[in-house]
């Protein structure tokens, strides 16, 4: 309507016998209405852009959260039946909505530890997992690179999307007799939408004294890369902790202290330059997160994007 009412004005203007009585067969009510529509049109079409960069500032941001601390989780599973000798070789145990199963029997080297979840299970706090985790273990002493555990998914869903990929952990000693972890870290996670999260890792967890303690936290440094595309959208990212800040896990803790820099291309000559700061020491879910140089504190993972 409008495309032919600005043409219909247009050749009535090339004409020069236009007359008044023709002229009003368009009043000027209706052509304010037509500008002020293609005028409304352009600035909803600004802020749909820039509601879907914001949203993909927020999106990338904790993928790359995600990609640095992932080993996390795993590395939980990994190491939840190094100080359990109990039923060393149980077999079909059900636990909490899933069934773990040693194969032949994890005081035999190589063995697997499957974690089935069937066709899902929800914990108590909604997360709803089906499918399984198999994790192979080695003796790393017999292995010249410490190779320890790997960790493979099969047919593993997490609130819907679908994870694939490997984790590697090998063990190792220090020059102190210390344990050293390291991690290598390869994954795909596709939600139900086909949006996906794509990216490896490299970790080293450094088992160390802290505060006073004796071989009760991890020093951790890591550098990650990886991509998401949301939507046909892509966003890359790459992270690498501080230098001079590493990280500082507890055994019962989360992340309490160290610093990760970001770099993240959102395309379009969009760049972000982040810094992660965990704090200094208190055990919780708040860090400082410094983009582009300006500072706020925020809860990970983010719920909204903490700068204008």
């Amino acid at each position: 309507m409008i495309i032919d009412q600005q043409g219909a004005l247009k050749q009535y203007s090339m004409k020069s016998n236009l007359t008044l009585s023709t002229f009003s067969l368009f009043p000027a009510a209706t052509v304010l209405a037509a500008i002020i529509l293609c005028s409304s049109c352009q600035k909803s079409d600004r802020q749909v852009s820039n509601v879907s960069l914001t949203q993909q500032k927020m999106d990338v941001t904790n993928t790359a959260v995600e990609a640095s601390s992932d080993d996390e989780e795993n590395f939980e599973l990994v190491m939840e039946d190094e100080n359990n000798t109990e039923s060393a070789n149980a077999s079909d145990s059900k636990v909490a909505g899933k069934t773990v199963t040693y194969s032949p029997s994890k005081d035999v080297y190589p063995h697997t530890k499957t974690i089935d979840y069937g066709t899902g299970f929800s914990n108590g706090i909604g997360t709803k997992k089906s499918g399984k985790i198999i994790i192979t273990y080695f003796d790393s002493k017999a292995d010249a690179n410490g190779k320890y555990a790997v960790t493979t998914y099969d047919n593993y869903y997490v609130n819907g999307a679908h994870i694939e990929g490997s984790v590697q952990v090998n063990k190792i000693k220090n020059g102190t007799g210390k344990q050293v972890y390291l991690h290598l870290i390869d994954k795909k996670i596709t939600d139900a939408n086909g949006n996906i999260k794509d990216f490896k890792c490299n970790a080293q967890w450094n088992v160390i004294d802290w505060q006073g303690g004796s071989k009760n936290a991890y020093q951790i440094t890591e550098h990650s890369t990886g991509k998401q595309t949301v939507n046909g959208t892509e966003g890359s990212f790459v992270t690498d902790t501080d230098n001079g800040n590493p990280i500082i896990k507890p055994f019962d803790c989360k992340r309490v202290q160290g610093i990760l820099n970001f770099k993240i291309n959102l395309g379009k000559g969009n760049k972000l330059d982040e810094v992660l700061d965990y704090g200094n020491g208190v055990c919780d879910n708040i860090v400082t997160l410094t983009i582009n140089g300006a500072s706020k504190e925020v809860t990970l993972p983010l719920r909204f994007w903490p700068l204008n």
